[in-house]
């Protein structure tokens, strides 16, 4: 892994991000993707997740994600 930081323009949106989260299935649920999100420096992850439907389908995702096969 490299040690050059990630310039902001370089890295996905905060709703990209949130999908890669999700898909992972490495969070729980939506409030732990946003302090995943938080912690990766995405300071307008709240906002940005805050719709209904946008969260309904994180967590689906992450249902999923999470499902064993």
């Amino acid at each position: 892994m490299s040690d050059t930081p990630v310039r902001m323009e370089d890295r996905p949106s905060v709703v990209e991000r949130a999908f890669q989260i999700a898909k992972s299935g490495k969070v729980e649920n939506v409030s732990a993707l946003q302090a995943q999100l938080a912690a990766e420096g995405y300071a307008n992850s709240t906002q940005a997740l805050a719709g209904r439907a946008l969260s309904n389908q994180l967590m689906r995702m992450i249902t999923e994600a999470r499902t064993p096969k």
